[in-house]
């Protein structure tokens, strides 16, 4: 079994959160893709994802959606809350998460962990995303 790590660097814009218990979706322009570990050729080279985000509490949420690839993707869903909070700049919020990855199209088979830390300007909805990919290949 191969095992890869990427980091890919988002830009992402979110909706304002509605409803109850309220919830937005999250859409990111293409990633930048590097490859931590593993071999360049089995990594994808083009990314970018949505997910539906569901505030559970002040600072809690669960967000589950899909990271595409240039043939195929990853589901992602969530492990346990997320966090998202007030940073020290104001008007920017900051926050991580941990998803559990299962591959589809020509990533089937493929599973993993994956990790977001971001950051988002409250007043506008967009931030940037960083997702770090801890993948087993078949």
């Amino acid at each position: 079994m191969k095992r890869q790590v990427l980091l890919i660097d988002f830009e992402a814009v979110g909706g304002a959160p509605a409803g109850t218990p309220p919830s937005f979706d999250v859409k990111s322009g293409p990633g930048t893709i590097t490859v931590l570990e593993g071999s360049a050729d089995d990594a994808p080279t083009e990314a970018s994802y949505e997910t539906h985000v569901v505030v559970t509490g002040e600072t809690s949420l669960r967000e589950d959606g899909v990271v595409t690839f240039d043939r195929g993707g990853l589901r992602l869903s969530c492990v346990g809350d997320g966090v998202s909070e007030p940073s020290a700049e104001e008007g920017i919020a900051r926050g991580a998460i941990v998803w559990r990855a299962e591959g589809f199209g020509e990533w089937a088979g493929v599973t993993g962990l994956v990790t977001g830390n971001f950051e988002i300007e409250v007043a506008s909805g967009r931030g940037r995303d960083r997702h770090v990919y801890r993948l087993f290949l078949p």
